[in-house]
């Protein structure tokens, strides 16, 4: 009997043992982020849509430009803090590419060749599936930009993310990824809803 309440315990203490080395603690986080937005409308508002581009600004460091290839290849991280986020009212384009009104966790891409674009993945995908920016994304939708390297006249010195509308484009603009001297650029446009 007593055999048995010490092999009892014994179990019962072995089963505890992981639950409690587990132990889940709580955290919170503030931070800045930058936001840019485009929107399309008519006068009266009647017509309306809106994309939103929120990120955080990681701080330009200069040996940061012999780095590139240790990103060819690779989906990267985009920001810090945070994901990089954005949603959609309606259909935008970023370099061509459609991309589906919703809500998007954003990565960088850069391919072998030194080619960048914009990963999307659909956010309620990603949460789903618990994938962040890293190894294990896999994108639905790759948006081509254009790399514009050494191209700024001063460095940037916080990642700076725009939409540039034009004010009589319909929606029509540039999307610009700022950071040190270098910029991605891509044409943009967002539709108006149907």
């Amino acid at each position: 009997m007593l055999l048995r309440s010490v092999t009892a315990a014994l179990a019962s203490l072995c089963l505890a043992l992981p639950v409690a080395a587990q132990q889940l603690n709580g955290m919170s986080a503030a931070s800045t982020r930058g936001e840019t937005r485009i929107m399309v409308a008519t006068e009266d508002f009647s017509t309306f849509s809106l994309a939103s581009l929120t990120y955080g600004q990681p701080e330009w460091k200069d040996s940061y430009d012999g780095m590139l290839d240790r990103i060819k290849g690779r989906v990267n991280r985009l920001g810090k803090d945070g994901l990089t986020t954005l949603f959609t009212f309606s259909e935008l384009e970023i370099g061509g590419t459609k991309i589906a009104p919703g809500s998007y966790i954003v990565a960088l891409h850069c391919d072998k060749d030194g080619k960048f674009g914009l990963a999307l993945l659909d956010s309620t995908k990603a949460a789903k599936e618990k994938v962040f920016p890293g190894a294990d994304f896999k994108p639905d939708i790759l948006a081509p930009l254009t790399l514009n390297k050494g191209a700024a006249k001063e460095s940037v010195a916080k990642m700076t993310m725009t939409f540039d509308a034009q004010k009589d484009g319909a929606g029509k603009g540039t999307f610009t990824i700022a950071w040190g001297k270098h910029t991605l650029t891509a044409p943009c446009q967002l539709h108006a809803p149907k």
